[in-house]
């Protein structure tokens, strides 16, 4: 029986995965407009609120790589998290 059930690993899962993920995103968007530019500074994206999620902003599509990136990467280390359950079940260890 596979110990690592959704409800031992949610926590870890959502703040481990979700912000290492959302790191990640975030170098990678930076690094993406740096390498194409972001246009002019008047369209950044920062201050008024439904400009902060406009992907054709500077800081917009940077959020968007920061929530993509996090669902991802909390996805993948959940398949990652139920597998080495399903593992570790197999091998009839007692005291695990």
């Amino acid at each position: 029986m596979n110990k690592l059930t959704f409800s031992k690993t949610f926590f870890p899962l959502f703040v481990g995965g979700i912000t290492t993920g959302m790191g990640n995103g975030s170098v990678f968007g930076a690094a993406v407009m740096c390498a194409v530019g972001r246009g002019p500074y008047t369209s950044w994206g920062g201050l008024p609120l439904h400009n902060a999620y406009n992907p054709f902003t500077f800081g917009g599509f940077v959020d968007w790589m920061m929530i993509l990136f996090g669902i991802a990467f909390a996805m993948i280390w959940g398949l990652a998290m139920r597998k080495h359950g399903e593992i570790e079940s197999q091998r009839n260890n007692v005291a695990w």
